[in-house]
């Protein structure tokens, strides 16, 4: 997850409140008088600025979304970034801090999933029962438990469905996190490989 910063508007009413408080107590049919208020206005606008700095909100790192040339993978990450726009609603939606959490995690291991098939788009199989199953059991369950959440009054089963929900949440991270180490697995055998083989050579070489 990405973070920005959204600007406070007290500076700005602080502003205008210099502003038309000058304009009561002083005449303002001098040029002077217009920018002297002008003037303690905008310095009040900044020095209320160092003090009211706004706040800080989470937003989700999007993918940079670049044709591959492969229709199949280009169709799955655009598909992949509906998905993901999606958690981050269902997100907004959801009070528990733990299952906020757990959909941030989802959000970024996807987000790697989709940059890993951008740049390989020949392993695009490779994620499909991750396309038609994972994820839209995910999106199903949190559906479901964003409409729970929002109910006032939550009952036995009501109460029993979400922690099952939240349980489930955990095993669907690992699927997930599985999905995007299994696509790496390749690059790990090659690595693996190259160092069995420079290994070698060293001892050939009389080096180790």
């Amino acid at each position: 997850m990405n973070t920005k910063r959204i600007k406070s508007v007290v500076p700005i009413y602080l502003m205008a409140a210099a502003f038309l408080l000058y304009a009561l107590i002083f005449p303002m049919y001098r040029i002077t008088d217009v920018v002297i208020a002008l003037g303690i206005s905008i310095l009040l606008y900044f020095a209320a600025g160092l003090v009211f700095r706004g706040k800080v909100v989470e937003v989700p790192r999007d993918i940079p979304f670049e044709k591959s040339g492969n229709s199949t993978a280009d169709g799955m990450i655009a598909q992949g970034r509906g998905y993901i726009r999606r958690l981050e609603e269902l997100r907004s939606e959801i009070a528990d801090a733990k299952i906020r959490g757990q959909i941030a995690n989802l959000q970024e291991i996807s987000i790697q999933i989709f940059e890993f098939i951008q740049k390989n788009p020949g392993h695009a199989r490779k994620i499909n029962t991750f396309m038609d199953y994972y994820y839209p059991t995910a999106i199903k369950f949190l559906e479901s438990y964003a409409k729970f959440d929002a109910k006032s009054v939550k009952g036995e089963n009501i109460n029993a469905t979400m922690t099952k929900i939240s349980e489930s949440l955990s095993k669907i991270e690992e699927a997930f996190a599985h999905q995007l180490d299994s696509l790496y697995s390749d690059k790990a055998l090659d690595i693996t490989t190259d160092i069995a083989v420079l290994e070698n050579i060293m001892k050939s070489e009389g080096v180790i």
